[in-house]
């Protein structure tokens, strides 16, 4: 049964974890030869698997939309060119639990405000790379993943301490998803930066649906401490 993770579980579950992931990598000609990558690409083939419906296409968008299990949160990437979309790969959530916890969205960051759309949807989002995608065949949720993997391969990351792949959208705010879903219960996990609610007026612990925890993370000198996060995750066994 799908079920989202209960907070005393996901907190002690994440106190060890790191996300800061290692082997962000420079783009290569054929991502076969780099485990990470090719790796990244077959355990997202395998969660789409498990998923209780595909993700949908947004063709006036240009991007795929994956929908979490409770419909609160969902990963979009993008699937063609759209000179009217600003970002590429974006985090999108409802506004009303961050709202209810004392969100002042008129102190959120302009991009932010800019983003919040008319279904009441924040959204995090990133820009990849300018350089043109080329499908070879189908165009699927896998094979746009995949121009994400070749062409923006910096954005992948792989957490040891979890075995989750994951997207990065903004600092600090990503989506995950496991390595082998067989064996973990953390299957896809939705991670936001809590700094920018907090500084906009956010109680963090009254945001329901999402577990609030202290993370361990590395910076890119290896060098450890801990970071706050939003994280919303779910086994989708």
């Amino acid at each position: 049964m799908i079920k989202m993770l209960r907070l005393k579980a996901v907190l002690a579950a994440f106190l060890g974890m790191s996300l800061a992931f290692a082997c962000r990598g420079e783009v290569m000609a054929a991502f076969g030869t780099d485990l990470v990558a090719r790796s990244a690409v077959t355990s997202f083939s395998a969660m789409l698997e498990l998923l209780p419906f595909q993700p949908a296409a947004d063709d006036d968008e240009g991007v795929w939309v994956l929908s979490s299990p409770d419909g609160a949160a969902s990963f979009w990437w993008r699937k063609s060119a759209n000179e009217r979309r600003a970002y590429d790969a974006y985090l999108c959530f409802d506004a009303e639990p961050f709202v209810n916890a004392g969100l002042d969205l008129g102190r959120l960051p302009m991009d932010m405000k800019m983003m919040l759309d008319d279904r009441g949807r924040l959204m995090f989002g990133t820009k990849l790379s300018d350089k043109p995608l080329e499908y070879d065949g189908e165009v699927t949720p896998l094979s746009s993943f995949e121009q994400i993997v070749k062409l923006d391969r910096e954005s992948i990351g792989y957490h040891a301490a979890l075995d989750h792949y994951g997207v990065t959208v903004s600092e600090g705010s990503l989506f995950e998803w496991a390595k082998d879903a067989s064996k973990n219960d953390k299957d896809i996990v939705f991670v936001l930066n809590p700094s920018v609610f907090i500084e906009a007026g956010v109680d963090p612990s009254k945001v329901e649906g999402w577990a609030y925890a202290p993370v361990p993370v590395e910076d890119a000198n290896g060098k450890k401490y801990e970071a706050e996060k939003f994280l919303k995750p779910f086994d989708l066994k």
